[in-house]
């Protein structure tokens, strides 16, 4: 039998018998950082993947929840709505399409740290050039990358690639 949730009033028993937390708790800890319920309507509802998230129903961005990315609300308050071009490869991206679409803009993180949202760190971006960025510093990581790799020149003009 697992132990009880450690989380105070809570009667569920724990997700294992080594865990101290009920599936629940174990969740909210993993979503938003602690066990407190978070209400829809604060600022940051959710932390997902170092994507934060707010509740902003009637912004443009939102999503049918009423949720929108933060970093996207920072960079959609830098540069307004409408068509803009990608700081990588000069493509035109616009805010208002589906996310598998590559002529939608994506907030790139300059330095790489999604949970780094200061406006002076997000630029436009097609989702081509987005994913390569990833994708390099990735590769970089795990000591996969060449600076005369020809993944670098792929995917259009991206500066400092190869230095990042």
């Amino acid at each position: 039998m697992n132990p009880t949730c450690s989380v105070h009033g809570c009667v569920k028993p724990a997700r294992s018998a080594t865990a101290d937390l009920c599936p629940m708790h174990y969740h909210r800890k993993y979503r938003h950082g602690n066990v407190d319920k978070v209400s829809r309507d604060a600022e940051v509802t959710a932390v997902r993947g170092r994507y934060r998230s707010a509740y902003v129903p009637d912004h443009p961005l939102a999503g049918a929840n009423g949720k929108a990315y933060v970093h996207r609300l920072v960079l959609h308050s830098l540069l307004g709505p409408g068509a803009h071009a990608c700081h990588w490869c000069s493509k035109t991206v616009v805010w208002e399409t589906d996310a598998r679409d590559p002529a939608q803009l994506q907030a790139d993180h300059l330095n790489g740290r999604r949970d780094d949202n200061r406006p002076e760190n997000l630029v436009a971006s097609c989702k081509p050039c987005n994913v390569a960025r990833a994708n390099h510093r990735i590769l970089k990581a795990a000591g996969f990358w060449s600076v005369n790799d020809t993944v670098d020149r792929s995917c259009g003009r991206l500066p400092d690639l190869a230095a990042a």
